[in-house]
């Protein structure tokens, strides 16, 4: 059996094998995405790996990323693992790991900026739902701790500000980070957020029951060949015109806002 250091120096020759040909394979599917949106076709296979090395480096302070997060969200519903208004036309659903740095960079860039327009504007709602992927390099043991820490936030109404909140200060994915000291850093960061009752709602079995239903699905998806394999961010863009095939990349704001007209 492979060392844990040659497994995951396997799974590092595999990413940036993926890394060299994202190039190739992201503007085929810029392509297909801009066809699709004239020709008015939803039902167009998009699978896209945009994957690169390394992770988050502590470049934001805890004050810096609680201004921001907290300015970004100012205003906006949430419920339960649901940002924006319950009504919006478009449903786009991120399947992601808080640990994974690809999830991380489409927080921060494409997904900020559907935050701050069709999400505020109440066009766009987004859904988070968990798949495990970079923490299992050396975080596994607490993917599902930090996955209901998220959830507990949402029982009262703020799961987006946590996860947006791990994000920015989020550390390399070689590093087991993820403590339950680290789990309760990231709520302390939460203004307005009860503690206690977050503490407690931690231990629910209905949360529990909830990512374990994500993990599920992420699995059924890859059964059904609607996704070659477990990456993140999973996307999957959902509308009046139905919904579209699951997107595995971290898009930028262009390109997603392509996907919203897609099914639309």
């Amino acid at each position: 059996m492979a060392s844990r250091a040659e497994q995951k120096a396997a799974a590092r020759a595999a990413r940036e094998a993926r890394l060299k040909a994202a190039s190739q394979v992201q503007a085929r599917n810029t392509r297909l995405l801009r066809l699709a949106s004239l020709v008015g076709v939803v039902a167009v296979v998009i699978v896209v790996i945009v994957l690169a090395v390394g992770g988050g480096s502590g470049t934001y302070t805890p004050k810096q990323a609680k201004t921001i997060v907290g300015k970004l969200l100012a205003g906006i519903p949430q419920n339960g693992n649901v940002l924006g208004n319950p009504n919006a036309p478009i449903t786009l659903t991120e399947y992601g790991d808080l640990v994974c740095p690809i999830c991380r960079d489409f927080a921060l860039a494409g997904e900020d900026q559907t935050i701050r327009n069709e999400v505020r504007q109440g066009k766009v709602k987004l859904v988070f739902a968990a798949m495990e992927t970079a923490s299992s390099f050396a975080n596994g043991g607490e993917f599902v701790a930090g996955q209901v820490a998220a959830r507990a936030a949402g029982v009262q109404h703020k799961e987006w500000n946590y996860i947006l909140l791990w994000y920015y200060l989020q550390k390399s994915e070689d590093a087991a980070y993820v403590t339950n000291s680290w789990i309760q850093h990231i709520a302390l960061q939460i203004p307005g957020l009860n503690l206690t009752k977050w503490q407690a709602d931690r231990s629910s079995s209905t949360l529990g029951n909830e990512v374990q239903a994500d993990l599920q699905a992420g699995q059924q998806m890859v059964a059904s060949k609607e996704i070659p394999a477990p990456e993140t961010p999973t996307l999957i863009f959902k509308g009046p015109k139905g919904t579209a095939p699951p997107v595995q990349a971290a898009l930028d704001y262009p390109t997603l806002k392509r996907g919203y007209k897609l099914v639309t």
